[in-house]
């Protein structure tokens, strides 16, 4: 989160020389001031969304444990219901080991799809000068998990062509990409957690992260949460993308669990952090660990080594819940995935919010299912949009990147009259906060005969 934050602005990969730079920054550090009164009245999903919260509180215990207890009470409304398009959970932009930023395993990594329920997992190690990161992977079936094997280099993720199917490539990052050429890629990321992580104060980051460490310890899955926007600019640029010819967006988990952060106080008042590894990447027995120790509590120094605090900031479960990449098909396997990237059969579902067990974005004529998301279908007589979500939601259906409808509801039945490319947000007010739940890709209505 916090940290993921500032490596993703600074380009460091280093967690250790990130610490060094984290700590350091505390000494210019000041106690938070008070906050003002914060405004959280709601509105109309056409309106302006309820006014974001300075990320201290967004950290805070109170705000966490409220967070907390209205996503328990969403998620008890969830009901799945029956949808004429399965889909299969996947995590895409993924990293192991095999990164050398990462020091993830197989055996967690297939511990936390399980625990999710992702069937899928997209591998996109940094490439390596010692290994074939894509030969010494993961691919195909394992433990009950389907793997692409592939790679993460100059802002796109690689799934090599395997069982004589064809290369996909997806570009990611897309904040620091201004233009591109979309015809080298098959699809982009329209949402990515550090790029979203990035648009918070950095300073402010650090000073929440530190003086909340508690809170974040204790409620992680909220606190990971504290940084979730929708992803304005991403869509938008989406929905341009999209309405010059049909072109896929997917979730990037960006997934590594490497950010820990272990304080400890020692007998001589100084301060010592250590990184995952253990290994300690920064100590101090001055100005800033005397900041450090009063704002974890500890007014005297301790009479042996003293834990202050152990969070693990993003391990692989929570980044997996975080959002998922669900691909409508039928049967897994690696014609059938490949061609659900390539075609945009994909919906996003961010399942810190709320679980996702099913959803439905489709068109019929006649009661009789006609295409789902990713199809190009001619437009006829007697044509209607459904939405069937599992929870009651602000629904947001966007013709040609504009509002062409919006309802709050579970159900959504809407005829159609005019061709244009059709996508679906589904939102929910949590703590005061807007947050996305889903979002899909567009079905693309064609003009065509009239009968």
């Amino acid at each position: 989160m916090a940290i993921d934050a500032l490596s993703c602005c600074l380009r460091i990969s280093s967690l250790r020389v990130l610490a060094r730079i984290l700590f350091t920054c505390l000494l210019c550090l000041v106690p938070i001031a008070v906050l003002a009164e914060d405004q959280t009245a709601g509105s109309s999903i056409t309106g302006t969304p309820p006014p974001r919260l300075p990320v201290v509180r967004r950290l805070s215990e109170q705000f966490l444990e409220q967070l907390d207890q209205q996503r328990a009470d969403l998620a008890k409304e969830v009901v799945a219901s029956e949808t004429p398009y399965p889909f299969v959970r996947g995590t895409f932009h993924f990293h192991s080991r095999l990164s050398h930023d990462s020091v993830g395993t197989l055996e967690e990594i297939t511990a936390a799809a399980k625990a999710t329920g992702t069937r899928i997992i997209g591998f996109t190690e940094h490439k390596s000068r010692e290994v074939d990161v894509v030969a010494t992977n993961a691919a195909g079936w394992r433990d009950g998990i389907y793997f692409l094997a592939g790679t993460e280099s100059s802002n796109a993720l690689h799934w090599p062509g395997r069982e004589g199917e064809n290369d996909v490539r997806f570009l990611c990052h897309l904040e620091e990409i201004p233009t591109f050429d979309r015809e080298k890629y098959d699809g982009i990321e329209i949402y990515n957690t550090h790029s979203d992580a990035k648009d918070e104060p950095i300073s402010m980051l650090i000073s929440a992260m530190v003086m909340n460490m508690g809170a974040v310890r204790d409620h992680p899955e909220s606190a990971f949460c504290s940084f979730l926007d929708y992803p304005a600019d991403f869509l938008a640029r989406f929905d341009r993308l999209t309405i010059a010819g049909r072109y896929p967006g997917l979730a990037g988990n960006d997934s590594h669990q490497n950010q820990a952060l272990r304080v400890a106080a020692l007998p001589d008042g100084a301060i010592e952090v250590r990184d995952y590894a253990d290994e300690v990447v920064w100590t101090d027995n001055g100005l800033r660990a005397k900041m450090l120790l009063a704002a974890f509590g500890q007014k005297e120094n301790p009479v042996e080594r003293t834990e202050l605090a152990n969070v693990q900031l993003d391990p692989y479960e929570i980044s997996m819940r975080h959002v998922g990449t669900f691909l409508q098909l039928d049967e897994v396997n690696e014609q059938s995935v490949r061609k659900a990237l390539r075609n945009g059969r994909i919906i996003l579902g961010f399942e810190l919010i709320a679980p996702l067990p099913s959803v439905g974005f489709w068109v019929e004529r006649r009661q009789e299912p006609v295409g789902t998301v990713g199809d190009e279908i001619e437009i006829k007589e007697g044509m209607q949009l459904r939405v069937d979500l599992p929870a009651t939601a602000q629904i947001r259906v966007v013709r040609n990147g504009q509002t062409f409808a919006s309802f709050e509801g579970k159900q959504l039945t809407l005829d159609l009259h005019a061709p244009g490319v059709y996508r679906m947000e589904a939102l929910q007010t949590l703590a005061g906060q807007q947050y996305p739940w889903v979002i899909t890709n567009p079905i693309y209505l064609v003009e065509g005969e009239r009968q």
